[in-house]
């Protein structure tokens, strides 16, 4: 579709595709992206796909980088909820600011999350949005860990954390933010015993 100018009906239903291919994406991985279930989901024809799209390649990219916006977006918003505190408060809520910005809001199937993660391995072209898209979380903890005064800290290990928490929260049964947020606890606590020496 590239160089294609569209009508506002047309936008709306490239739109609607990529919606429902990002869905299927987060919920049943790459593979499950395909012209059919696209056009399912986004209660479209199958020809729509074909004819707004010249590859399954594009729309798993446009798929990708859709939750990649959305990611990254909810972190960059809780970057700025802590730019917008004072560093002793942004100090004092870093825990929970880090989570805010990790882990999606509605996580009612904590699972499914990590799964469509793993299952992105199945693309080349999704691991690579995947991995464009990380950069942009990572500068919002890095915000984040900056305004509360660890800047030392790399957002990456901030990421790992959370991300084995969660894990272990998942296959212990345990509640995942929970889980969370008392792994992020105990490291920070851990970080200011040692700022303060």
């Amino acid at each position: 579709m590239a160089g294609k100018r569209l009508s506002t009906k047309a936008q709306m239903t490239r739109s609607s595709l990529v919606t429902a291919a990002a869905l299927i994406l987060r919920e049943d991985g790459p593979a499950a992206v395909t012209y059919r279930n696209v056009a399912k989901k986004a209660g479209a024809a199958s020809s729509a796909v074909g004819y707004y799209f010249d590859s399954i390649d594009e729309v798993l990219k446009e798929a990708a980088e859709f939750n990649m916006r959305e990611w990254a977006e909810r972190a960059e918003k809780a970057a700025d909820v802590a730019e917008a505190m004072t560093p002793e408060m942004a100090r004092d809520q870093v825990v929970g600011l880090l989570l805010r910005a990790c882990l999606p809001e509605a996580f009612d199937v904590p699972a499914a999350h990590y799964e469509q993660l793993i299952m992105a391995a199945q693309s080349k072209v999704v691991t690579a949005v995947y991995r464009r898209g990380r950069v942009r979380l990572s500068e919002a903890n890095a915000r984040i860990l900056k305004r509360a005064g660890f800047p030392e800290v790399d957002p990456s290990v901030v990421s790992a954390l959370v991300d084995g928490a969660a894990v272990a929260g998942i296959s212990e049964g345990n509640p995942v933010r929970e889980e969370a947020r008392r792994v992020l606890t105990d490291a920070f606590d851990l970080l200011r015993a040692a700022q303060a020496r």
